[in-house]
């Protein structure tokens, strides 16, 4: 397969397009005969909807922060409340369609039909089930190299490794992995291909894709702007700055981080984890959000994700799980987490369909929520913040800043290499996915994938859980960035403040998803959303 067949692929589709329990049977009431009883019924089943989103928020939070017991009871037990949901927005599409759209607001409406179509993709009793035993697996593995335990963090610092042997390693170890999680991933792709074609649909990624938010068009511009400028800056910058591309036959994917990590090394001792919060929540107050105030529920634990923001009943109950990282990572790990956390608890809305819950496909647009975390996380670029918060002088800040952009243009490259082969696993009838990746990782990537390279498609939680879920970050950082260079053109050098603070609550994260995020960039930056600001950003000459 051919790169620019790959992404054309890609862009196609695109454009294509514990706590007491909360009582799950409906309430009691006779069915709606006039619209008003309908616009009174919705209302009710949203009130309902949000005591179903804190049981459910309660049993994720308890998951990630290893206190549930695994096992049938706590599997019948979600299995109730997932069909509880599917059977609340069921009855709310059915409302729709017997009195009009116009029987609630035409966001609400949106937010419905969407709620509805994303938990018949993500709500079937058999993919659930397979994507929960995928999770299970992933979250479980312990990775062991000669016979010695390895947590995930060490296992991305050998990836940074000066022997090309650890490096290589990496990758054996988390085939390991692969090769426990691939027959449940397999299977959960083709479940999910079936019920595409069950619902009508012309694949499962396309229409997730629109339950996701997405508006396609910006989607496609982005993603392909991000692409075509992206690959050879990347080859450059890899080569640190001589004006020499390195040839891509010396890249392998395994040595990226090396690459990166030998061009841009701040020790991790500059960063100790103990005060990695106390800095964090000096960051957020420069910009008035009173952390110490909100005394957040922050738990730190190996797992599979990097963290996870769990809002349990917004705006006043936001719960969060983080994985223990070395040096900076874990500060800007805490920046995006807790940026999750300060946008629910900014959320003024009243209507639960507004709230930002994350457990029904389709009330939440991925790109908002993440850049709404990402416009903190994000800070970690500016010279400010690291000289006056961190405490870096000239020359660590110039290495912190060289290390991020190229970081970013990594993942940029990575979320594509993701993104198209979800599409594609999705899409094909019978594909072999193990060749599949591997064609893809060699075609999309930027880098050499040698003949021997084991496949790991199958190690990625967002297959379990997730689904057409990547793109987002990739969007996201372009909402970041784009807000930030907002706020500099309006605050100007005093932007850090509690000025801006305000403002960002107030005009992009108080209302929710009341808005898409379409109209949320207009108004907060004056533009819609574009690759621009990301751009310029990552490929600024240092």
């Amino acid at each position: 397969m051919q790169r620019r067949e790959v992404l054309a692929a890609l862009l196609a589709s695109l454009a294509a397009g514990c706590s007491p329990r909360v009582g799950l049977s409906p309430q009691a009431a006779g069915p709606a005969r006039t619209r008003r009883g309908a616009r009174a019924r919705l209302h009710e089943l949203s009130l309902r909807y949000e005591r179903l989103m804190t049981e459910h928020g309660l049993f994720e939070w308890s998951r990630y922060a290893g206190r549930l017991v695994e096992g049938p009871p706590a599997s019948e037990r979600m299995e109730k409340l997932r069909a509880a949901e599917r059977e609340l927005f069921a009855e709310a599409d059915e409302l729709l369609t017997r009195f009009g759209d116009r029987v609630v607001s035409p966001r609400r409406a949106e937010l419905w039909r969407r709620g509805a179509l994303g938990l018949k993709l993500l709500g079937d009793a058999r993919a659930a089930t397979l994507g929960d035993q995928l999770e299970s697996v992933i979250n479980a593995h312990r990775f062991v190299d000669d016979g010695r335990p390895i947590t995930r963090g060490e296992l991305a610092e050998m990836r940074r490794s000066d022997d090309p042997r650890v490096r290589r390693r990496t990758r054996q170890l988390e085939h390991a992995l692969h090769l426990k999680a691939a027959p449940i991933a397999t299977e959960l792709l083709r479940r999910r291909r079936e019920l595409a074609k069950e619902l009508g649909r012309p694949s499962f990624y396309a229409a997730l894709l629109e339950v996701r938010g997405a508006s396609l068009p910006t989607v496609e511009r982005v993603l392909g702007d991000l692409d075509r400028r992206t690959r050879r800056p990347l080859l450059d910058a890899l080569g640190g700055g001589t004006g020499r591309r390195l040839s891509r036959a010396f890249v392998s994917s395994w040595d990226v981080d090396h690459l990166v990590h030998r061009q841009a090394v701040v020790p991790h001792d500059r960063f100790p984890a103990d005060r990695a919060r106390a800095v964090v929540e000096g960051i957020f107050g420069a910009f008035g959000f009173d952390l110490q105030r909100e005394r957040l529920d922050l738990t730190v634990r190996e797992f599979a994700f990097g963290g996870q923001t769990i809002a349990v009943t917004a705006p006043r109950d936001v719960r969060l799980v983080v994985r223990p990282l070395p040096g900076i990572r874990f500060y800007g790990l805490l920046l995006h987490e807790i940026g999750h956390a300060v946008a629910v608890r900014s959320t003024e809305t009243t209507e639960p369909l507004y709230k930002g819950y994350e457990w029904v496909p389709g009330l939440l647009d991925p790109a908002f929520a993440e850049g709404s975390a990402e416009l903190f996380g994000r800070l970690l670029d500016e010279p400010q913040v690291l000289r006056d918060h961190l405490g870096l002088d000239a020359s660590e800040i110039a290495t912190v800043l060289r290390a991020r952009r190229l970081e970013t243009l990594v993942s940029v490259r990575r979320g594509l290499t993701s993104a198209v082969f979800e599409r594609l696993a999705l899409e094909r009838e019978g594909a072999h996915l193990d060749p599949l990746s591997l064609d893809v990782e060699r075609n999309v990537s930027g880098f050499f994938l040698p003949r021997d390279a084991e496949p790991v498609w199958a190690t990625s939680p967002y297959l379990a859980t997730y689904p057409v879920y990547i793109q987002s970050y990739q969007l996201a950082a372009c909402v970041a960035v784009q807000v930030r260079d907002a706020l500099k053109a309006r605050f100007g050098k005093d932007w850090i403040s509690p000025r801006a603070g305000d403002f960002v609550r107030r005009h992009f994260l108080s209302d929710g998803a009341r808005a898409p995020l379409t109209e949320k960039m207009v108004l907060t930056t004056g533009s819609e959303l574009d690759a621009t600001g990301l751009l310029r950003h990552v490929l600024a000459k240092e």
